[in-house]
C-alpha cells in the first residue's frame, strides 16, 4: 500500500467518525477525497466536560443552560481551529448570537475559512441578537478575504437587503444528496399499476404545520384509489389526531426507520411555516429527492430550486386546494417517468460535484 492510499484512508476513517448536528450534510465530510487539501470540519457537536455540562444543567433557567452551552462549543470550535494544521477550515454550523469568540479565533488560525450558512439570515429576520450576530459575521467577511460563506442552493439576493452578505465572501453550492439512499427503479423502469405511496414524513411540530396538507391528501383519497397514505414520524411526538386518519403510521425515530420510509414512498408532500423557511433549505426535501421520491412543497425559492435543480424532481404549491391537481400530476409524472430524473438530479449534489465548486483550483 504506497502513501497515498494510506493517507487517504486515514482521511476516510477520520471523517467517519465526525459528528454534525445536520446529518443530511455529512456527505460534504469526504471533499477531501476529491481536492489536495487538508480539512478540518469544525461542528457545535463538540463533547462538552461532564462538570460543566451537569453545572448548566443546574442552573434555574433552560435557556440560561443552553445558552451557556452553545458558547462553549463554538470556543472549542475556534480553539480545535486554532491548533490545527490544516489548509482549510470547514465551520459546518454557527449560530449568529454565538460568534463573538468563534470569529477571531478562527482568523487568528491563518488559514482559509468556509462557514456554513444554514437558516442563519431567516433566523436573523425575526430576532435582534440573532440579526446583530450576522453584522457581527458581515465585518469579519469584509475585513478578512480568507474567511468565505457557503449559501445552499441560491444566493441570497432573494432576501431583505439588510441580511444580505458581501458578494465576494459568497459561495453557492447546492444541498449535497445521501449517498446511501438511492432510487429504487433504475433508469427506464416504471410503476405502471402498483398503487402510488403518498408520504408526509417527520417530525410533525409547529414550523411544520401539516395538519392542513393531510386533511387535503385525505379528502383526495376518497376519490383516488390508485394511492394510499403514509405517515412517517417519531411515535412518541406524534399527534394524537393522526391515530383517527385511515393512513398506514410508521415510526421514524432512529434514522434507519427514517430512511426506509422514504425509500417506501413515491410521493412527499412537505408544508412549512413561511417565517422560518421561505429562505431556508430542506433536509427533508433533499432526503426524499435522493430516495427517488417525488416532491410536492411548499413554493419558497430555497426549496423551490432544490426541487428543480439540475432537473425536475418535483412541484411546489402556494395554496392547499392546489394539491389534488399537483397529486394527479406527480402520479402521471411517476407513470411515465420513473426515477430517471431522480438519478440526474444526484449527479449535480453529489460530492465530487461540490467540491469542484468549492475548490475550482484543483
Amino acid at each position: 500500500m504506497n502513501q497515498n492510499t494510506t493517507e487517504q484512508n486515514l482521511k476516510v476513517a477520520r471523517t467517519n467518525q465526525k459528528k454534525i448536528f445536520h446529518p443530511g450534510l455529512k456527505e460534504l465530510l469526504h471533499l477531501e477525497q476529491y481536492c489536495d487539501r487538508n480539512i478540518e470540519f469544525l461542528s457545535i457537536e463538540v463533547t462538552l466536560p461532564p462538570w460543566f455540562k451537569k453545572f448548566t444543567q443546574s442552573l434555574p433557567s433552560y435557556l440560561l443552560g443552553l445558552h451557556l452551552r452553545r458558547e462553549y462549543r463554538h470556543f472549542a470550535m475556534g480553539i480545535m481551529g486554532l491548533q490545527s494544521k490544516c489548509d482549510t477550515l470547514f465551520v459546518f454550523e454557527a449560530y449568529n448570537q454565538h460568534l463573538l469568540l468563534l470569529l477571531p479565533l478562527l482568523v487568528l488560525s491563518r488559514k482559509e475559512v468556509l462557514i456554513m450558512l444554514h437558516g442563519n439570515q431567516q433566523f436573523a429576520l425575526n430576532s435582534k441578537i440573532k440579526y446583530w450576530g450576522l453584522l457581527y459575521l458581515k465585518l469579519y467577511l469584509n475585513l478578512f478575504k480568507s474567511v468565505k460563506v457557503i449559501l445552499l442552493e441560491l444566493d441570497d439576493g432573494i432576501c431583505p437587503q439588510k441580511v444580505r452578505l458581501p458578494d465576494s465572501s459568497k459561495i453557492i453550492i447546492p444541498h449535497p444528496i445521501v449517498e446511501e439512499l438511492t432510487p429504487d427503479l433504475s433508469l427506464g423502469m416504471r410503476k405502471d399499476s402498483q398503487k402510488i405511496k403518498i408520504g408526509i414524513v417527520g417530525i410533525i411540530r409547529s414550523d411544520k404545520p401539516i395538519e392542513k396538507v393531510i386533511t387535503q391528501v385525505g379528502e383526495y383519497l376518497k376519490k383516488n384509489t390508485e394511492a394510499e397514505l403514509i405517515i412517517g414520524t417519531p411515535l412518541k411526538q406524534k399527534p394524537e389526531y393522526l391515530s383517527q386518519l385511515k393512513a398506514t403510521i410508521k415510526d421514524t425515530t432512529k434514522e434507519e426507520d427514517y430512511f426506509k420510509v422514504l425509500q417506501e414512498i413515491d410521493i412527499l408532500i412537505i408544508h412549512y411555516d413561511r417565517d422560518r423557511y421561505y429562505y431556508r433549505t430542506s433536509g427533508v426535501v433533499s432526503d426524499a429527492g435522493s430516495a427517488g421520491c417525488y416532491i410536492i412543497a411548499s413554493d419558497y425559492p430555497l426549496i423551490k430550486h432544490q426541487i428543480q435543480y439540475p432537473v425536475t424532481i418535483g412541484d411546489t404549491f402556494t395554496d392547499f386546494s392546489e394539491l389534488d391537481e399537483k397529486i394527479d400530476r406527480a402520479i402521471a409524472f411517476i407513470r411515465q417517468n420513473g426515477q430517471d430524473n431522480h438519478r440526474l438530479w444526484r449527479e449535480g449534489r453529489n460530492v465530487k460535484s461540490m467540491a469542484e465548486i468549492l475548490f475550482p483550483q484543483n
